[in-house]
């Protein structure tokens, strides 16, 4: 089991990781002409509003999933910094895990919404299908690894402003 300091410092590590990713998605991104227009973000933000989380409880095997995972995550041993090159972070249906994280946190709890979700993959340079897919591949590799689950949160937390079509992107 990892030193309880050396994972401290491991977990900041990949905090500071997520950032770079994030930081290059957007130059990226804004590099290829896209991005998200003040339009986009307006829309984004209705729909945040028109649906916050969802307020119901969570059930008992809920409860004892994420039981499992701490338990997971205490044992687990950290890396200093992911590997951009593993296979296990290999794009799906061509959303990075930036972009991935990025078109998450802008559609949020609003997967049900085809114009919403049209509007942010169109912004991030994929179709809806693409989503679709990246959702289902992305979900097997969060849930199967608590290191991927941990960088995921990390890049979710830390999206922030949306890359801006047309600008620089804001420093996170």
């Amino acid at each position: 089991m990892q030193n309880p300091l050396a994972k401290q410092r491991a977990l900041l590590a990949l905090r500071e990781q997520a950032a770079r990713w994030l930081a290059a998605y957007d130059a990226e991104l804004v590099a290829r002409g896209l991005g998200f227009t003040p339009e986009d973000v307006t829309a984004i933000e209705a729909s945040h509003k028109s649906r916050p989380v969802p307020a119901e409880k969570p059930g008992p095997m809920t409860y004892l999933s994420m039981v499992w995972v701490g338990l997971k995550a205490t044992f687990q041993s950290y890396p200093g910094e992911l590997d951009a090159h593993d296979p296990k972070l290999a794009p799906v249906a061509g959303l990075s895990f930036p972009a991935y994280a990025t078109a998450a946190a802008a559609i949020g709890w609003a997967t049900d919404d085809p114009a919403l979700v049209a509007r942010v993959t169109a912004a991030i340079g994929v179709t809806p299908a693409d989503w679709e897919a990246a959702i289902e591949g992305w979900t097997e590799r969060i849930t199967g690894d608590v290191v991927i689950a941990t960088m995921y949160g990390q890049l979710f937390a830390q999206v922030g402003d949306l890359p801006m079509k047309g600008s620089p992107p804001a420093n996170r």
